[in-house]
């Protein structure tokens, strides 16, 4: 009898035990239902896909596997970032990589990091947002890396790392690093292309097109624009939103140089993908665009139809598409003017420069941060390649010891040798001695020729670390093409004594308003290029931080900066600089200047300067010298307010800035100092030329001049032809 219970018992146990098993694989089969139904509703139906997430959420939790739990909790991040609610799935990202790292699941750990990292991109903090991505595209590496991992883990690892790459490449792209955002994006072109990924290939070619339309590259931008539709047109990619975007980025670039014909073509076809896939954000944005674009060309009734077919749209959705109010409004500003309807263009551009109000504010919070971050991981780039420089350059000071140690060593072994080669002849006669000689030689020389390998592979080393400083310093300096877009009629000499440079010059334009600066900070090469960091960021923040508009105060503010900044060192240093910086208010026909050591050379009709101010005159134009201060924007004995100079000019009046490097250079004949006065004259000389042609000019004569002499400071000489 006690052997009947004990069967009936284990019977019992058992069947509850398989029926617990039964129960918890279909939890995991509902699980797997429901997971895949949010995926497939997530972008088309957002309602439909809340259900699924949360039923799948919930079978997850019954089948207590940390890995089910935490990839529900990743989709309901995915599911509140959909809806702009940023911090809410940023908190289910964080759970997500809690339950993963409790799973023991790699790929799902790297996969968590860089949602968190989207979260951090899409709050703007994007320092965390780096951050994050670099820990997943670490992760992702050590599992290709791993003995461990099977084919197809190895394979996910793969697809996981060119994410990382695209989604950090994308953060240097918002902060406006655009160069380390093609450094990326090319990355991961480079491992899309192995496994023959053509729509991650696509969607980066759309990338890179896009990072080169916002730094002003037509041609780059039209080139990978074009690969990118070639990619998504042809029978082997099928990704319609991604293509809808490609030829919408490309359909609004400007300058584009598309007909008429091509544009609308495109705008059309991305409006038809965009209601296909169901995409309602997509389509609002290109009614948008295409009433804004082709505004002129329109009927009234088209235009009508396009604004009313927003609106319905936008007041549908909630606040989901509330974004696309400020270009509505902008628009049906314009569309009631057209037509007569001034009190509804009233009241339309009312709320629009009232949404304009809200968006600039957020812009300017959006750059302020954006650009505080660039500072922080340019001067952490510089400093890097800095320390490397130092180590390379102590590790080769060892390695010339070394050398020199060896060196020794072997002379010392010749001269035993030779001793013991001439106690040898008397013994054993000259061919024996011939032979040692020989060999010894030999050894010799392959030891030499060795180290002498190491110097230049450390010499290499440090060569490439400082031109990767170069890169970085170059960062801060505004391109030609920027200038050229505000002042087509200007040159730029530039010419640094070392790779790195202590000059720099500085554009700024805010509104209608242009800032424009040529400095010369303490000392060249690598220390030089350093102040020039500190004193470039010490503009920015002045002009943008404290919103400070005058030259004078500029400069005010950015020596408290500039000293604040060198003082943390708590070594006294008095680095700074000498400064020219001019405002140019083209809406007034006026300008401000301030200077730090550095003039302001205006040159004009001879009609137009009064005799006490004219300093050299050629025919009939002549060169007014404006001085600064004599002091520098940086600790000094007795720092005072910089004074502030203002005046009108008229068209076709020219200004010159420039550093001491020019006038100070050794040259000609006598080996002496070009000095300023014959530069002015020179210059002078040169006015009836364009101001491009100019340029090269000076830079020629500067050759010549220099000849066969050193260059002994940075070059730094910048005009502008005012309109």
């Amino acid at each position: 009898m006690r052997n009947l219970r004990i069967i009936i018992i284990f019977f019992i146990v058992a069947g509850t035990s398989f029926n617990a098993h039964c129960q918890t694989r279909k939890d995991s089969a509902y699980t797997h239902r429901y997971f895949n139904l949010f995926q497939e509703y997530e972008y088309t139906d957002p309602a439909k896909a809340r259900v699924y997430v949360d039923s799948g959420l919930y079978y997850a939790k019954r089948t207590k596997s940390d890995q089910l739990i935490g990839k529900g909790y990743m989709y309901m991040g995915w599911l509140y970032q959909d809806l702009s609610q940023f911090n809410k799935s940023n908190d289910y990202f964080y759970k997500s990589l809690a339950y993963l790292k409790r799973a023991g699941d790699q790929q799902g750990v790297a996969d968590a990091y860089g949602n968190i990292g989207n979260s951090y991109l899409d709050l703007h903090e994007f320092r965390k947002s780096l951050d994050y991505q670099l820990l997943s595209l670490e992760t992702n590496e050590n599992i290709i890396r791993s003995k461990k991992a099977t084919e197809i883990e190895r394979q996910n690892a793969e697809i996981g790392r060119t994410y990382a790459l695209h989604n950090i490449g994308d953060i240097y792209q918002e902060i406006g690093m655009y160069e380390k955002a093609l450094e990326y994006e090319w990355r991961s072109v480079h491992y899309e292309l192995e496994p023959n990924n053509l729509e991650g290939v696509g969607i980066s070619y759309t990338t890179l097109a896009t990072i080169h339309k916002e730094m002003g590259h037509v041609d780059s931008a039209k080139y990978y624009f074009d690969k990118a539709i070639e990619l998504f047109e042809s029978d082997e990619v099928d990704a319609p939103y991604n293509y809808a975007i490609a030829l919408h980025e490309y359909s609004t670039m400007k300058d584009a140089q598309l007909s008429d014909n091509d544009r609308d073509e495109m705008l059309m076809q991305v409006l038809s993908i965009r209601d296909e896939i169901g995409d309602i954000d997509g389509i609002v944005k290109v009614y948008l665009d295409i009433a804004e674009f082709k505004f002129d060309d329109l009927t009234t009734d088209s235009l009508s139809e396009l604004l009313e077919n927003s609106y319905h749209l936008i007041t549908e959705s909630g606040d989901e598409l509330d974004h696309h109010q400020e270009q509505y409004f902008r628009v049906y500003s314009h569309y009631n003017s057209k037509i007569g309807k001034y009190n509804k263009a009233y009241f339309a551009l009312s709320n629009y420069l009232e949404l304009k109000a809200v968006s600039d504010e957020k812009r300017r919070t959006h750059d302020l941060i954006a650009k505080d971050i660039r500072f922080e991981l340019e001067t952490k780039h510089f400093n890097d390649s800095l320390m490397i420089e130092n180590s390379f350059a102590q590790e080769r000071a060892k390695h010339n010891e070394e050398i020199a140690r060896i060196q020794n060593i072997v002379y010392l072994s010749v001269i035993g040798f030779i001793i013991l080669i001439v106690t040898l002849i008397l013994i054993i006669g000259a061919n024996r001695r011939r032979k040692k000689v020989n060999l010894m030689l030999s050894e010799k020389n392959e030891l030499i020729e060795e180290q002498k390998a190491i110097v230049e592979e450390k010499n290499e080393s440090i060569s490439d670390s400082i031109n990767y400083a170069k890169r970085l310093q170059s960062a801060i300096l505004p391109t030609k093409e920027q200038i050229n877009r505000f002042f087509p009629n200007s040159f730029l000499f530039f010419r640094p004594k070392d790779v790195v440079s202590g000059d720099f010059y500085w554009f700024e334009t805010i509104g209608n308003d242009h800032f424009v600066a040529v400095a010369d900070c303490t000392g060249h090469g690598v220390p030089g290029a350093m102040v020039s960091v500190v004193c470039s960021n010490a503009l920015n923040r002045s002009l943008n931080e404290f919103e400070l508009r005058n030259t004078n105060e500029i400069l005010d503010k950015t020596r408290d900066i500039v000293i604040e900044t060198i003082g943390k060192s708590g070594q006294g240093v008095a680095d700074g600089m000498d400064i020219a910086l001019v405002r140019i208010q083209k809406s007034e026909k006026r300008i401000q200047f301030s200077g730090a050591h550095n003039s302001l050379w205006i040159v004009r009709p001879i009609n137009r300067i009064n005799h006490e101010e004219l300093d050299i005159e050629t025919g009939s134009i002549g060169l007014v010298e404006i001085k600064g201060d004599k002091q520098p924007v940086g600790l000094f004995t007795q720092m005072k307010p910089f004074t502030l100079h203002e005046f009108h000019y008229e068209q076709g009046d020219r200004i010159f800035m420039t550093s001491d490097g020019y006038a100070d250079q050794f040259g000609g004949d006598d080996g002496k100092k070009y000095k300023s006065r014959p530069l002015k004259r020179y210059l002078m000389e040169i006015q009836q030329l364009k101001m491009d042609e100019q340029g090269g000019m000076l830079e020629a004569n500067y050759e010549n001049w220099r000849g066969d002499y050193e260059q002994i400071d940075d070059v730094c000489f910048f005009g502008i032809e005012l309109s």
